[in-house]
C-alpha cells in the first residue's frame, strides 16, 4: 500500500511520504476502485481534490484488475465492481478503511468522513432512494432504494461477519454485489440499519443531486439538486456524462446537466495537467 501526498496549495506539487505529518496522526486508509489504465484523468483529479482539502495523512490504494488476476468478472458493470468487498481482508480485518469509486470529486476534508461515528456497526453508507431493485420487489415499499456502496466507511473487523473470503469472492458465479446486499439486509432500510450506519448524503451526491431524498412519487421524479457549495463529495456516476468517457463505457456522450460541477472538473483538470499529473 503506497501513500501519496499532495500539497495544500491548488497549484502545488504532488509529494510522497508522511514525514510532514505528526506520528500520532493515524493515516486515513483510502481504497479507490478503478480500471487498469482507462481513467488516469479522473484518478488524478480525484486525488488532487482530496489532498487539496485535507491536512491529514492519506494512504491511497487503487484497486485495479491486475491486483486480482484470477477473479471472475462476468456481469460486472465496471472493471472494478466487486473489488471493494476485498478491502476488509486486505486490511487483515483490522482498523478502519474508506472505499470509494474513482469517479468522484472531493470538496470537504475526507477526515470528517473517516471519523464518522459508525455507532458500533460494520459499515457506513449513503442511502440511495432511487435505486431500482429486483423485480420481486415491484409494488412493495422496497421497489426503490438500497445502500449505496460506492462510498463506504468500513470497520474491517466487524465487516468480516458479512463478507465472504477473497478466495470465495474470486470464484463467485455472477455478481457478488447482490449477495453482499442481501447479507447486510438491503433493501430493507430499517432492518439493515443495525448493520449499516447512514452517512450524510452530501458525501455521495450523485451528479449533484440529493441521493437520499425521500421522493413520494417515484414514477415522476424531478431530482432534488444540492447547491455546489453544500456538496461534500460529488459522484459523477451517470456514464454518459463522464467527460473522460472510458472505453468500457457503452453509453453515448452527453453534456452534464450541472455545468457548475463541470467547471470545477475542467479547472482541476487543467491544474493537474500543468503540474504533470496527466499525460
Amino acid at each position: 500500500m503506497s501513500a501519496i501526498m499532495m500539497s495544500n496549495e491548488e497549484t502545488g506539487i504532488f509529494k510522497k511520504g508522511l514525514s510532514r505529518r505528526p506520528k500520532e496522526d493515524e493515516p486515513i486508509r483510502l481504497f479507490i476502485g478503478t480500471s487498469e489504465y482507462e481513467e488516469p484523468t479522473i484518478e488524478q483529479i480525484y486525488l488532487f481534490s482530496i489532498f487539496k482539502n485535507t491536512d491529514h495523512p492519506v494512504e491511497v490504494t487503487f484497486l485495479r484488475p491486475s491486483m486480482f488476476p484470477d477473479w471472475k468478472r462476468q456481469g460486472w458493470g465496471t472493471p472494478f465492481t466487486c473489488y471493494r468487498y476485498a478491502v476488509p481482508e486486505l486490511c487483515n480485518f483490522k482498523g478502519r478503511a474508506i472505499y470509494t469509486d474513482v469517479d468522484m470529486i472531493n470538496f470537504r476534508d475526507i477526515y470528517h468522513l473517516w471519523r464518522t461515528d459508525l455507532k458500533g456497526k460494520p459499515f457506513g453508507m449513503v442511502w440511495d432512494s432511487l435505486q431500482m431493485n429486483d423485480v420481486k420487489y415491484k409494488g412493495t415499499p422496497q421497489e426503490r432504494g438500497w445502500w449505496c456502496d460506492s462510498v463506504m466507511v468500513i470497520d474491517c473487523e466487524k465487516a468480516k461477519e458479512f463478507i465472504a473470503p477473497i478466495s470465495a469472492q474470486a470464484k463467485w458465479n455472477g455478481t457478488y454485489k447482490w449477495h453482499f446486499m442481501e447479507q447486510i439486509g438491503s433493501p430493507y432500510k430499517n432492518k439493515s440499519s443495525k448493520i449499516v450506519e447512514e452517512v450524510d448524503e452530501r458525501w455521495n451526491s450523485f451528479d449533484g443531486s440529493d441521493t437520499s431524498y425521500p421522493y413520494k412519487d417515484i414514477k415522476n421524479v424531478e431530482k432534488v439538486e444540492i447547491p455546489l457549495e453544500e456538496i461534500w463529495q460529488v459522484h459523477l456516476t451517470a456514464l454518459s456524462y463522464q467527460p473522460w468517457h472510458p472505453k468500457y463505457n457503452p453509453h453515448a456522450k452527453a453534456s452534464h446537466s450541472r455545468q457548475d460541477i463541470m467547471e470545477v472538473y475542467w479547472r482541476y483538470n487543467n491544474i493537474v495537467k500543468t503540474i504533470g499529473g496527466i499525460k
